[in-house]
């Protein structure tokens, strides 16, 4: 559901402290403030409730989900990228953004994923820590054809592609695999070089990312930011079991 959040404050990365994900409750006083129904919108990935959220945000503007075949070309379409396991490939995301005006609601574990998919043609994008205003004025923008990224949302896909520049290719090579669960073994044979190159790559992506306060100690550490910085495609969509991740076959 969707919801204005109260902002305890602002962190050192221009992201709000204190709020939770946009997909929880539904405010009733701003959806009773909310503009008439509009035309339908679309939306894909995310949990199904989240549908709920969104017609009450839009004043109850009917919500399709993409795929059902009754959204026409060049809809409005919302990507919601708040859950991993729920979100749209790469791939899905490009095509969407080709036959629609697509506006990505994004969680701040997918802001790599969301950089990808505004590069591949997705005009707006939004994050869901930030006040329904915001997603508002996306949608907007996009029915009117116009490219928007609210100013938090710029931030963070900045940072994303501040942390992608420090590393070279075979460092985010590394990340990848590595995130993804590989042994080191494993990572140098599927990247043909030796072990202790494998382990010389992580050791120097480490060093440069530790500089600047990014979290690379454990394993763990290394999968989340592959995760972030669009590095890992997950497979399993909510429920499923085991979490399973595709390796892409390039890193760009």
């Amino acid at each position: 559901m969707l919801v204005e959040h109260e902002v305890d404050g602002s962190g050192g990365d221009g992201r709000p402290r204190g709020t939770t994900d946009l997909l929880q409750r539904t405010d009733t006083a701003d959806a009773r403030g909310a503009a008439r129904p509009g035309p339908a919108l679309g939306l894909v990935g995310g949990h199904p409730l989240g549908a709920v959220g969104l017609s009450a945000a839009f004043g109850g503007s009917e919500v399709v989900a993409v795929g059902s075949g009754a959204l026409p070309p060049r809809s409005v379409v919302v990507a919601d990228l708040t859950c991993s396991g729920c979100s749209p490939a790469t791939a899905d995301l490009a095509q969407l953004a080709r036959q629609h005006r697509l506006v990505l609601l994004m969680g701040q574990g997918q802001v790599g994923l969301a950089e990808e998919a505004l590069a591949d043609g997705a005009l707006c994008s939004v994050g869901a820590w930030e006040p329904v205003a915001e997603l508002r004025r996306a949608v907007a923008a996009a029915a009117a054809g116009t490219p928007w990224v609210s100013p938090a949302a710029a931030a963070a896909g900045a940072q994303v592609r501040e942390v992608r520049a420090l590393l070279s290719r075979q460092e985010r090579e590394v990340l990848r695999l590595y995130g993804a669960d590989l042994p080191v073994k494993s990572v140098a044979r599927r990247m043909g070089i030796t072990v202790g190159t494998a382990k010389e790559y992580l050791k120097r992506m480490r060093a440069k990312l530790a500089v600047r306060g990014v979290p690379v100690g454990t394993k763990v550490d290394l999968r989340v930011l592959a995760e972030q910085l669009g590095l890992l495609s997950p497979r399993a969509q909510c429920g499923s079991a085991p979490a399973v991740v595709d390796l892409r076959a390039e890193v760009g």
